[in-house]
């Protein structure tokens, strides 16, 4: 790496360690003045999900069993945000090409498949959720996959195979210095 370059990345590196702090921080937020204003409420529901015949009144256990699945990408979302804070941090004290950098990489991409898997599931199973308690219209099961979902599996196992291949460039950079 030359001179100017490094710079370059630590810039960038502090910038975006900002960003995903920011992000940890406000989500939770976020979630909290959903739920306290009702953007998370029956309305926003069905809204939603207008694409399907769903009940005139969906009733709050099935709104919040919904809001629960719904949420199960949050976590992985966090991780996600956790593993690209961690890395920016290596950048921002040098370190470029490592193992933990690639470890670090290698898991942003795991948690963004992961959460391409989440949205499937969690739609197909909202979807039966709320059509079963439909009394008047069909049930249905309904398995999609959104120009979202696909980008968070193309994403992922991309950021995952450049994982393994800076693991790789890290192996071969520490036998270099050996040679030193």
């Amino acid at each position: 790496m030359n001179e100017r370059t490094f710079p370059r990345i630590q810039r960038l590196a502090r910038v975006l360690k900002l960003i995903c702090t920011a992000c940890l921080i406000l989500m939770p937020a976020f979630f909290i003045y959903a739920i306290a204003t009702g953007l998370a409420g029956e309305p926003a529901l069905q809204r939603e999900f207008a694409d399907y015949v769903l009940p005139s009144v969906v009733p709050t256990w099935t709104l919040i069993l919904v809001r629960a699945i719904q949420a199960v990408s949050v976590p992985l979302i966090f991780y996600v945000l956790w593993q690209m804070r961690g890395l920016f941090s290596l950048y921002l004290d040098g370190e470029t090409i490592s193992d933990r950098c690639a470890t670090r990489i290698r898991h942003c991409g795991q948690g963004l498949i992961y959460i391409g898997l989440a949205g499937v599931l969690s739609n197909t199973v909202i979807v039966l959720l709320l059509t079963m308690v439909n009394e008047t219209g069909p049930q249905t099961v309904v398995i999609t996959f959104s120009q979202g979902d696909i980008g968070f599996f193309l994403g992922g196992g991309l950021i995952v195979v450049i994982g393994w291949v800076m693991g790789e460039a890290a192996r071969i950079a520490e036998d270099n210095r050996g040679f030193i």
